[in-house]
């Protein structure tokens, strides 16, 4: 096995940014106008920390490039840096896919003024150690970001480090504001106690599951196998919406044009342009979203484990770098 050649896999969708709480379809469009709104008079006003989760909500119900453009600016107005630089790079490439020029200058142009403010935390990974898992507040960091200075907002981290037969380790890091750069090294993982024989576990629990190992694989690939399929059917919804609004978005410009002769438009043309506009917006993030879907299913399907071969690991983990943000899948076999 020591001589077993092992390689990294890694799926990098550069030019999506996938967010917990954005929707694939609006939700809630009158609700969502009204936060917004307040949200606005709230920023009139500076008070940005109010307004802020106003923003984040009317994102929620009802996805635009315009909302997510004013959480950027809140976030920046509250010093999350972090936050409002990739979602500033996120619109420009949101509005650059939709011709937007003008708001993807703006966009960019915000995005790299805060680019040499940003914060960093680095977390320093020792090499050699088998099955090594990393969490900073409770998620996952994937290998691909280890010993890499990662764009953070200001405040407290907690690091976790494990691994088969290690104790486990952890502390707390503060990250402070304007380009502070903080670095955690984890040290050598301590020794832990060895596990019990599994003669003594049988015995101690004689109705423990005694399945071999090549069963236990056989039920482990089935269920990756299952969630493959579950994300790949969620990609095909996803194209499946994008069409709907494509067709949508392409009978709104006919209606358009029908009302504009000669460059002289009637009143009802606005909102009717207005329509074909974010059904088109709603198209490309269906598109983009579910052939991302698509992929990862593709990849989940792959890379699950089978009774002849060693189980495959695989992590999934968030990526900011300068050119955008987005998602990363890696692992090993």
């Amino acid at each position: 096995m020591k001589h077993l050649a092992r390689g990294a896999l890694l799926l990098s969708i550069a030019s999506v940014v996938v967010t917990a709480d954005r929707p694939a379809s609006a939700t809630d469009p009158a609700t969502a106008t009204m936060l917004f709104n307040e949200a606005r008079q709230l920023v009139a006003a500076g008070h940005y920390p109010e307004a802020c989760p106003k923003f984040e909500e009317s994102q929620r119900l009802d996805p635009g490039i315009g909302t997510q453009f004013n959480l950027a600016d809140c976030y920046e107005h509250t010093q999350r840096l972090a936050s409002a630089w990739a979602l500033f790079l996120d619109v420009a490439s949101s509005a650059g896919g939709t011709g937007q020029v003008a708001r993807e200058h703006v966009a960019r142009r915000r995005a790299a003024a805060l680019e040499p403010k940003l914060s960093k935390l680095t977390i320093a990974v020792p090499t050699n150690v088998t099955g090594l898992e990393v969490h900073r507040n409770g998620e996952v960091l994937g290998g691909v970001l280890w010993n890499n200075p990662i764009p953070v907002d200001p405040g407290s981290y907690t690091i976790e480090a494990s691994a088969p037969g290690k104790k486990k380790w952890s502390t707390v890091a503060t990250v402070g504001p304007s380009g502070a750069a903080v670095t955690v090294a984890i040290p050598a993982l301590e020794d832990g106690e060895g596990l019990p024989p599994a003669s003594s576990l049988a015995a101690a629990h004689p109705d423990a599951d005694a399945s071999t190992p090549d069963t236990r694989l056989s039920e482990r690939s089935r269920t990756e196998r299952a969630i493959a399929l579950g994300v790949g059917g969620a990609g095909v919804l996803g194209i499946g919406i994008g069409a709907f609004f494509g067709l949508r978005s392409i009978a709104k410009h006919s209606d358009y044009e029908q009302l504009c002769n000669g460059g002289v438009c009637e009143p009802a043309a606005g909102p009717i342009h207005d329509d074909a506009v974010a059904a088109g917006d709603a198209s490309t993030v269906a598109f983009v979203v579910g052939g991302a879907l698509i992929a990862g299913g593709a990849v989940l399907w792959l890379v699950a484990p089978r009774a002849s071969s060693p189980v495959s690991r695989i992590r999934l983990a968030p990526s900011v770098g300068s050119s955008g943000a987005g998602v990363v899948l890696a692992g090993g076999w």
